[in-house]
């Protein structure tokens, strides 16, 4: 036994441990291990958290009772799980000692019984507490939760007649109390597959489009449950729902939108879109009938007025619409009259609600008596021209809504745009049309299409590119040996396979000046292997010359030089056009080539550095370029 445990008299239902400054365990009694969170770990010499992890966080509280700030510390009701799946519950008490210095003793006390004990009475009392609160006050409790909820309520018999509606549900629907309760729930739902869900198969979150006592349409989304309130009686519903009626709105103002917008993205021209933008807004904004209004003269004489002439309609399957309208859509309206002449008239946007049946226009000789409530026009415009009206039609009584508007204004904008863009296409194309046609009797097709879509100066800045030249070494002895037609089937035996070996690697021949070959990688279409390209091309080409020499018993040689960077590539003047290049790339690649050796393919530091690491070199060093100054060069070997 320790000194300390001789200065102790600890009862014994009471362990204890000794920690020092550090909180670390200097000793404990034999039965703490119980109490402890991993009771199979050594506890001596471990932090006192490690055991007691409900000490984290108040070691402050600890240390102050050590250097004698406060007098003690406890912690009260600590539990455990022990792992025959009890409960055991502990204190914890602090505490110093002068004769110990920077120690603290640490006291647990056994305390299962009366926690249990305490928690038995307490659970007992609630439960009569509650028991006795909830008979008492039942009903008022559940009224007061009715009529401060936010969302809508209603509970209803099982056959559906309304027994309780909040006073959120009466504000939203617009009806007194006294107006719905026995009432059927089909006076504010006529969804028929809503009323009287199966009890196994209740509602959950259903978007249901409900009617106030006004007339306006809602949209709400319920959630039904039954509850049993009486043993005798059968269970009753209660309906849970959230308005959400501006998020639908919102859904469908987007809906009309992204129809908008596809359609026209997949349209070549506006009698294609026409018919798909009507009914892809009606049926976004799930209105029932659409028009399309065309200005036309009224007679062939082109200074005579303009009247809206309606081209396209489209209406919802389900609507069944009077015969006598086609008489109305083959009418025509002047400036001003009729909801689509007033939209021409004033280039805005039009909404018609309550008074639509009281138009004086032919809407209400034809179409409206009895079919249809609302109605919302907007003009087509274009660049501050009216290029059409746009008009839709509802059954439903629908109440203004200015961000709808907003929206109409925005795709007729969207539309008139489109329209004026396939104007200027169409006479672009005529125009294009006429240019190809000058344009192939002077030049090759390819030529003239790179003008046709770029007509004049042709000049186009590329800031990667790889230029080749590649010279035949001593060509002026070999032309002296040779006749004119020897020496001319020879250079074309040569530069054919240089031309078909810049067709194989996708290249860009330039040009051919005497027995030089130039040829540029990375234009016109710019690409990320343009060095890479052109070295192959370059090793090739000498394979080339070797086949050539070997097949008609020659020895020719070429040089190649090659060099990468910006070039400026085009065509210029006004006779006999050629697609050339400019700029210093090309003239440091001619220098390379120039001041090559035979057999030998020159390249820059600039070309060396996108080819190293697939390529073979041999270094050249430093030689004096004219123009140039001293450069590093090397010569390309072979790829690795």
């Amino acid at each position: 036994m320790s000194p300390l445990s001789h200065q102790l008299i600890v009862p014994p239902h009471i362990e204890y441990l000794l920690v020092n400054q550090d909180l670390l365990i200097l000793e404990t009694s034999p039965g703490v291990q119980r109490f402890v969170d991993a009771p199979y770990m050594p506890l001596e010499g471990k932090h006192i958290s490690e055991s007691f992890p409900e000490l984290i966080g108040v070691e402050n509280f600890l240390i102050a009772v050590l250097q004698g700030k406060q007098d003690s510390f406890d912690l009260k009701g600590i539990g455990r799980i022990t792992e025959n799946g009890s409960a055991l519950y502990f204190d914890i008490y602090v505490t110093s000692r002068q004769n110990q210095e920077n120690c603290l003793f640490l006291f647990v006390e056994d305390v299962t019984e009366r926690m249990v004990l305490e928690q038995k009475l307490v659970q007992a009392s609630n439960e009569n507490s509650l028991l006795a609160n909830n008979l008492a006050a039942s009903q008022n409790y559940i009224h007061q939760i009715i009529q401060s909820m936010a969302a809508v309520l209603l509970v209803t018999t099982p056959l559906g007649k309304i027994k309780t509606a909040n006073q959120t549900a009466l504000n939203l629907l617009k009806y007194r109390e006294s107006e719905l309760i026995g009432q059927s729930i089909e006076k504010i739902i006529s969804n028929p597959n809503f009323i009287n869900p199966l009890f196994n198969n209740l509602l959950n979150n259903i978007p249901v489009l409900c009617q106030t006592k006004t007339g306006e349409r809602l949209v709400i989304a319920f959630s039904c449950s039954a509850i049993q309130t009486e043993p005798e009686e059968s269970p009753s519903l209660i309906y849970v729902g959230r308005d959400i009626t501006e998020r639908q709105r919102t859904q469908q103002r987007l809906a009309a939108q992204y129809a908008t917008t596809r359609v026209l993205s997949e349209s070549a021209t506006f009698s294609q879109a026409a018919p798909k933008l009507l009914k892809g807004i009606c049926e976004g904004l799930e209105w029932d009938l659409g028009e399309l209004w065309i200005p036309v003269n009224s007679d062939q004489n082109e200074t005579a007025s303009e009247l809206l002439e309606c081209t396209e309609i489209w209406v919802r399957p389900s609507v069944s619409i009077p015969k006598c309208i086609q008489s109305y859509w083959q009418a025509t309206f002047a400036s001003g009259i009729g909801l689509p002449g007033r939209i021409w008239a004033t280039h805005s946007v039009e909404w018609v609600g309550e008074n639509l049946n009281n138009d004086h226009s032919k809407y209400s000789e034809s179409v409206l008596p009895g079919n249809l409530h609302t109605a919302l026009g907007f003009p087509i415009q274009g660049d501050g021209d009216i290029l059409g009206v746009m008009t839709f039609f509802s059954r439903e009584i629908q109440h203004l809504d200015e961000d709808l508007l907003q929206v109409m204004a925005n795709l007729g904008s969207q539309i008139g745009q489109f329209i004026k863009r396939k104007q200027a296409e169409e006479a672009l194309r005529h125009q294009q049309e006429k240019t190809e046609q000058l344009l192939l009797n002077i030049l090759p097709e390819p030529t003239a299409k790179r003008l046709r879509q770029n007509p004049g100066t042709i000049a186009d800045n590329f800031a990667e590119v790889t230029v080749m030249f590649a010279d035949i070494v001593g060509f002026t002895q070999i032309a002296a040996s040779l006749s004119p037609i020897q020496l001319v089937e020879l250079l074309n035996q040569i530069f054919s396979a240089f031309d078909r070996l810049t067709e194989k690697h996708g290249l860009e021949k330039i040009k051919t000046v005497g027995d030089a070959y130039m040829v540029v990688s990375g234009i016109p279409t710019p690409r990320v292997d343009h060095a890479e390209a052109i070295a192959q091309m370059a090793l090739d080409m000498l394979g080339a010359i070797a086949q050539f020499n070997a097949d008609n018993n020659q020895n020719f040689n070429i040089r190649i030089g090659i060099h990468s960077g910006p070039v400026v590539a085009g065509v210029i003047g006004i006779k006999k056009f050629i697609y050339d290049l400019w700029g210093d790339t090309v003239n440091t690649a001619s220098r390379m080539e120039s001041h090559g050796l035979a057999g030998k393919i020159q390249l820059t530091a600039a070309t060396y550095e996108y080819l190293r690491e697939k390529f073979l070199f041999e270094e050249r060093g430093k030689i004096s370029v004219k123009g140039k100054g001293e450069m590093s060069t090397y010569f390309l070997v072979g790829r690795k």
